[in-house]
């Protein structure tokens, strides 16, 4: 039992450390060109096109931005005005004048939605984007949001981003897209974070693991390009952050002040259906199989480490108390303790899943 134990401990850390250096995002070696960040919401823009258009601007392009909502529930809320004039100030800051700033001005949503808008709304936002498209220079860039974010506005700027470019027929133009935050799980496309979030569904452990703070990850594709001289530009994009302070600096600077993965994206995106991989919900979040193997493996880890360490107690202090009978009573009563737990929801399945793996094998290392 104990060897299989450490094959398994040894065999998931190679494939994290492995998984984890595939993930490693390429060098940025486009040069830098005027550039449409397309956000949904005030600091989105800050968040997802700070790096690129810090570059822009530093040679001499031009930066625009295109926002869909007014970042509140109507374009005369305070908070709209408020959010307004944040984003206004950040891009002063870096030397963008407010006539390149466009507000489409439709309502927030929900994040999970639904959206609050009409598709009336969504043909308005289009036609102005294209009219905002079809200005561009010649070669510029569009910044986009990638794909499965799970803010229903972002996919739904980048749904309306990739229609106004595909009917301006503007062939010169190169799209990129960028992740700011989605609810997935992967060991193949974000092994750091799966890694963490699966960690702290284990009893105590989520007192010592904090929850996934660094770089965001794209659903699926290619870990895509980060720049060279990142941590000149990271300052830059923090220092933009600090003009929200609405949305609060420091939280912020804690979940997005990483750097931000790029790639180009074809036009042709909006075309493609939904990914055909199996995914379920677990974790809190939507994951793939992958991290069902990740699971599986922990509980395996779980169980055989609990019954190694149960095993010995047992032959250590058996003969002066009965300590296969203390501990099967311990097991049973972590089993039952987190039976009852489950039953009230005041604890997730993953977590009553490993606490009923280890209370098995301490029976069974007792027995």
């Amino acid at each position: 039992m104990l060897q299989i134990d450490i094959i398994l401990l040894f065999l998931t850390a190679a494939v994290l450390i492995c998984c984890m250096l595939a993930r490693a995002p390429k060098t940025f070696s486009d040069l830098p060109r005027d550039v449409l960040i397309c956000a949904a919401h005030s600091d989105d823009c800050v968040i997802m096109g700070a790096e690129y258009s810090y570059g822009a601007v530093d040679n001499g392009c031009s930066v625009r931005i295109a926002y869909l909502t007014c970042s509140g529930p109507h374009p005369n809320a305070d908070i709209s005005r408020t959010r307004s004039a944040e984003a206004l100030a950040a891009w002063s800051a870096l030397g963008v004048p407010e006539k390149n700033l466009t507000f489409i001005n439709l309502s927030e949503s929900p994040v999970g939605g639904p959206p609050s808008y009409s598709d009336q709304d969504i043909a308005n936002a289009e036609k102005i984007l294209k009219s905002v498209i079809l200005s561009l220079p010649k070669g510029a860039a569009v910044m986009i949001p990638a794909n499965g974010e799970s803010h229903v506005d972002h996919r739904t700027i980048r749904k309306v981003s990739l229609v106004a470019i595909e009917e301006s027929q503007r062939e010169d133009l190169l799209v990129y897209e960028s992740p700011e935050y989605n609810a997935f799980l992967s060991l193949i496309h974000c092994p750091k974070r799966t890694f963490l979030t699966v960690l702290r569904h284990v009893p105590f452990l989520n007192r010592v693991v904090k929850p996934y703070t660094g770089r965001p990850n794209y659903v699926d594709g290619a870990p895509g390009f980060v720049f060279r001289d990142t941590p000149r530009r990271l300052a830059r994009k923090k220092e933009l952050l600090g003009y929200f302070p609405s949305q609060n600096v420091a939280l912020l600077i804690q979940y997005f002040g990483y750097e931000t993965p790029y790639r180009k994206v074809s036009v042709s995106e909006r075309h493609r259906g939904p990914n055909k991989v199996w995914r379920f919900t677990a974790f809190g979040c939507c994951c793939d199989p992958s991290v069902l193997a990740l699971g599986f493996t922990l509980l395996i880890i779980t169980l055989l480490t609990t019954y190694e360490v149960s095993n010995a107690l047992t032959l250590a202090f058996t003969p002066m108390i009965p300590a296969d009978n203390c501990l099967v009573l311990l097991g049973g009563a972590l089993a039952s303790a987190y039976f009852v737990r489950r039953l009230r929801r005041t604890v997730s399945l993953e977590t009553s899943l490993v606490v009923w793996a280890a209370a098995f094998g301490i029976i069974l290392g007792a027995l």
